[in-house]
């Protein structure tokens, strides 16, 4: 399938790391024992530049739930939807910016009854440790966790005032950066975000949002061409309050396949694990 085939949805501006639209119609040890904090962030930095080539490089299949919920949990409306699924990001100068494009898979479900919540970008959350934005946050190193396959490391994060949004609210034609704190889990063996959890940092009442979280992971593809298999986003978690309604929505990211743009688009699926 050629780019030119594909609905393009774009989403930038100048805090365009990722976008969030709110419409109201709406063991083994690893060298990690000895790293030093800012010896930690510099190889996650590294790891999630790596990120940033190998995403831009691959296409996928993406499915998204939405739900709206009363403030007593009641589901008002639903949808689910399949797409398949393409993100560009660029860094130009100073600014990073992000492009999803998106082509519905199967036949558009009606409109639903309620107005829902349009999440975007957050599979590009854990730029909020690419080298470009480490200097708007404070990190600090919290109790690493065991798990069956190792061992994660912990990093905590607090935005630092004045500093720069990796991310922004988009609300009746404006951006409004989002100050986000939060943690995330590390490979112990690479240095690359496993699983990243973030939340507001400062109250956004004023534009009608209560509460507003995500919860994103990641895990390994191997493509048979590559080397070294590739860390890319698995689920998107994102929860949103506001005084009278409830929104989550799920975004599921599987069938990678790498992606080449030249007369046409070729595809490779990746191994079995």
């Amino acid at each position: 399938m050629g780019v030119s085939s594909m609905k393009r949805v774009v989403r930038s501006g100048k805090y365009s790391a990722f976008y969030l639209l709110l419409n109201l119609i709406f063991c083994v040890h690893s060298r990690a024992d000895s790293d030093t904090l800012d010896s930690l962030l510099e190889r996650t930095g590294k790891r999630i530049e790596l990120f940033w080539e190998q995403f831009s490089a691959v296409a996928c299949t993406e499915s998204i739930s939405q739900k709206k919920v009363s403030l007593d949990r009641k589901v008002l409306s639903e949808r689910r939807e399949t797409f398949d699924y393409l993100i560009m990001m660029q860094l130009d100068g100073d600014e990073l910016s992000v492009e999803e494009s998106r082509l519905q898979i199967g036949k558009l479900e009606k409109k639903a009854r309620q107005p829902l919540l349009v999440t975007s970008g957050f599979p590009a959350l854990l730029l909020i440790l690419h080298p470009h934005f480490q200097g708007s946050y404070e990190f600090s190193r919290l109790p690493d966790e065991g798990t069956k396959n190792g061992r994660l490391l912990r990093l905590g994060f607090q935005p630092i005032q004045g500093r720069r949004s990796p991310s922004a609210i988009s609300l009746r034609g404006r951006d409004y950066p989002i100050s986000w704190k939060g943690s995330a889990w590390l490979d112990s063996q690479s240095g690359m975000v496993v699983r990243i959890q973030t939340e507001l940092n400062q109250s956004m009442e004023d534009l009608g949002l209560k509460e507003l979280k995500a919860d994103v992971s990641y895990a390994m593809v191997k493509f048979v061409s590559v080397a070294e298999a590739c860390w890319l986003p698995q689920v998107a978690l994102v929860d949103a309050e506001t005084p009278h309604q409830r929104w989550r929505n799920i975004h599921q990211f599987q069938n990678y396949r790498k992606f080449s743009v030249e007369t046409k688009s070729t595809t490779e699926e990746p191994q079995q694990r």
